[in-house]
Order: C-alpha cells, then structure tokens, then sequence
C-alpha cells in the first residue's frame, strides 16, 4: 500500500508539472525569432555550402547554420534583439547584414556573394623602392616568406619548383647555373671569372657566385624574380634577369619563431629566429637554420652513404633607428656546407661505332671490372675518392636608409667571401681514371651601392 501511494503521488506531481511547462514552453517557442533566406552568387545561382552566423553584441555567436542544396537556411529560436548576420564561403568575400527581430517574428535576410579580391596589394622592390607589384612595369614573380616555409623550399634549387620560367641546374655548388626563361649561363661549364646572366641579390647584396643558390634560406621575408634584362637598376650581370630576396628585418617588438622540419631519408632541418629591442633606438634579430638528410646513394666500397646534406647557417642583424626618417641596418652572416657528395651512378651502357675490343664490355673484361649495378635505381657507386662539396660563405653588410626630400637616399656597403673546397672522383666508377679532381676557388668581393629614389619634380 504504501508503495501504490509514493507511485500515485509521483503521477500526480508529474501532471501538474507538466501542465505547468507545457504553457511556458509554448509561451518561449512564440515569443522566439527566425532568420531565413537564401544566399546566391553574383550570377543569381544559389550556393550551398555557405555558413551563416547570427551573432549578437560581444561578439556572440547565437546560431551558426549551413545552406542546403539550394542555397537556403533558417536560424531559429533567436532572442528578441538586434543582430548581425555574416555569410561566409572560402573564394568569397564574406556578406554582413544588420537586422532587428520582434518576439515571433521572421524575418528573411537574402545574401549574395561575390567572388573574393584581392584586399593586400602585394609590395615589391623591383625598382630598387617599394612599389605596388600591378604599378611596376616589369615581369615580376613574388612569393612571400610563409609561402616559402610551408613548401619547404630553403634554397632557390627548391624555389624554383614555384616560380615560372626559372631553372638551376647543379652537380655540385661550384658547377651551378641560374636561368632564367632559358638564359643565363651554360651548364658545366662554369667560369670562376665570369659572372652569372642571372643575378642574386639579397637584401640589396650581390653574391657573385652562383654556389650561394645552394645554400639555405636565413628568414626570407620575400622572394622576386624579375624577368629580361635588369642591367638599370641591377647592373651588368643581369642580361637575362635578376633574383631579389629580402630578409625579416628587426623588430622592436620582442618575438621568436622555431620551426622543426623532419622527412624520410634522416632528414631534419630546424630553423629559429629571435628578435626585439636592445637599447632606445636599437632592435637586433638572430636567425639561424641548420639542415641534415643521409646519402641517396650507397658506395659498395666504403658501405657509407654519399650525396647527402649537411647546412648550418647564422644570421645576425642590427637596426638604429633614431627618427623615422633613418635607419641604419648591420648584417653579419656566415654559412657553411660539409656534404659528402657529388656522385653519379652508371645508369647503363651505350655501344659506339668503335672497333669490338675498344667497346665497354671488353674494356672492363680485360681490367676485371664490373659496376656494382647498371641500373640506376639501385642507388649503388663504387668511386675510389674521397667525397667533399665543402664550402663557406658569408660576409657583412651596412644598409642607410635616409628620407631625404621627396625620396630616400639608400647607401648599401658590402663584403662577401666563398671558399670552395672540394674532392670528387670524376671517373664516377671504381677504376683508377680520374680519381684527383679538387678544384679549389677562394673568392672575396666588396661592393659599394648609392642610389637616391623619389620624385624629383612635382607631378
């Protein structure tokens, strides 16, 4: 019995509270709002996909939809109030729109989307001053710095992946080549004394030396590649076009980055850079990168792996800048490369119009020599040599950026130096033929730039 009671008496409760909640919750479904409607392109199709956010003061999201298939949504159960109703979609530029809804009211908000622009101008200094890239009368490739990051291209053998009408061809850092749509210096057959068609210039240094594409990247801010002639603004070694890199300048906002790539074959490479105020009117930066991968290639004599990377780099800069109309820049950068490398593989054997005992296959037979493979996917060598693509190459650098009058007078003051040290086998293969070719090549440069950009009469 009194169990029949306790369930009786919970039956009862139950009914007066649910006659009591029904009301109220009618009450609160009619007095709530709904935004519809349906967003449509610039061309009057409807486009599904999108996201729809009514949001009110704060900001705060109160209801977050997606349009169907024809483009339509419906936001219900809104407070009473004023909103803002923002339809966004990746190719696009976002649509807000203001409404106010009553208790019970709907209310249709329709949106069109039109197709994205560009909302950043992208800054070049193709002309030797910052400029607008659609202003700049020149064929101009721009990649930004994150671009360059995230697709880990850290030399210009890997940039030249994203950037049309560039080509580098390299065996090892002294025989490489830029080109430029086509032009720009023969492959293999590098001249120490005669510069590249294709000039490399960072931070508005030149670097001679066509090995410098090899190495590393030091916090690229922005990459250019100017097509045709440059000989103007760039001088004589640009006839067939000219590579423009800027670096991360210092900042007087403290900030750090650290970036840790890692890959198949070994390969890490782990990038930092630190940057922010020392004194009043002084920031300094310090970059560094450091890149490492094994060999691609085994040699069967030795069992080591040959034709792998070994790269460290440091960078430092220091900014003074007392006004805002001068700045003075000192750079000081060193970088080095210890590869062991640069082999090649027999990738097979070709007869030639020689009598049979002087073709290739009798050759070997009488010295008692095979390859350790003639296919060259099986990544085998055997060379006699010790390997060694060792350089170094760094410098220093004094940048003044004076505003003066209606234009800036820039004054860029240079040292560079390379040193090449190498040891390769240059009979590829296990026979005693050519096994001495270290061409050593030491080379230092100072240059001196002063130029003065602005407008010299009103318009």
């Amino acid at each position: 019995m009194p169990r029949r009671l306790s369930l009786s008496a919970f039956l009862v409760f139950l009914f007066i509270v649910t006659g009591w909640l029904l009301p109220v919750i009618a009450f609160a479904q009619a007095a709530s709002a709904t935004v519809a409607g349906v967003v449509r392109d610039s061309l009057g199709g409807s486009v599904p996909g999108a996201t729809v956010q009514v949001t009110a003061a704060g900001p705060r999201v109160v209801a977050e939809v997606i349009t169907d298939t024809q483009g339509a949504y419906r936001a219900t159960g809104l407070p009473p109030g004023d909103y803002d109703v923002v339809v966004t979609l990746d190719g696009f530029d976002p649509v807000t729109s203001r409404v106010t809804v009553a208790a019970g009211q709907a209310v249709t908000v329709d949106a069109v989307l039109n197709p994205a622009r560009f909302s950043q101008s992208v800054v070049v200094t193709a002309r030797r001053t910052e400029e607008a890239a659609q202003e700049v009368p020149i064929p101009v490739s721009v990649v930004r710095g994150d671009l360059v990051a995230d697709a880990g291209a850290f030399n210009v053998n890997r940039l030249k992946e994203m950037l049309p009408t560039v080509q580098f061809y390299s065996t090892n850092p002294r025989n490489s080549s830029i080109n430029i749509r086509g032009l720009g210096a023969p492959f293999g057959l590098t001249n120490d004394g005669i510069e590249p068609g294709v000039g490399l210039y960072i931070d508005g240094v030149f670097f001679a030396r066509p090995a410098a594409a090899t190495m590393d990247f030091l916090d690229v801010e922005q990459v250019e590649v100017l097509r045709g002639p440059q000989g103007t603004l760039f001088g004589k070694n640009t006839t067939a076009g000219a590579i423009n890199v800027t670096t991360r300048k210092p900042g007087f906002t403290a900030g750090s980055e650290v970036e840790i790539n890692y890959g198949n074959l070994g390969f890490v490479q782990a990038k930092a850079s630190v940057t922010g105020p020392i004194l009043k009117n002084v920031a300094g930066r310090l970059s560094f990168s450091g890149t490492q991968r094994d060999g691609v290639l085994t040699n069967v004599r030795t069992g080591d792996d040959v034709n792998d990377l070994n790269n460290l780099g440091l960078r430092g800069q220091l900014l003074y800048a007392p006004s805002s109309n001068l700045g003075v820049t000192v750079a000081i950068d060193h970088t080095r490369q210890r590869p062991r490398g640069y082999t090649q593989v027999v990738a097979g054997v070709a007869p030639t119009l020689r009598a049979a005992n002087r073709q290739w296959a009798a050759i070997a037979a009488d010295l008692n020599y095979a390859p350790p493979s003639y296919d060259a996917f099986d990544r085998l060598t055997d060379v006699d040599s010790p390997l060694r693509s060792y350089q170094g190459m760094g410098g220093s650098s004094i940048n003044i950026d004076w505003k003066l009058g209606n234009g800036r007078l820039t004054s860029t003051t240079a040292y560079r130096y390379w040193d090449w040290k190498p040891s390769n086998d240059r009979d590829f293969i296990g026979l005693p033929i050519t096994t001495v070719s270290a061409a050593p090549s030491d080379q230092a440069q100072w240059t001196q730039e002063v130029r003065y950009a602005g407008t010299l009469l009103p318009s």
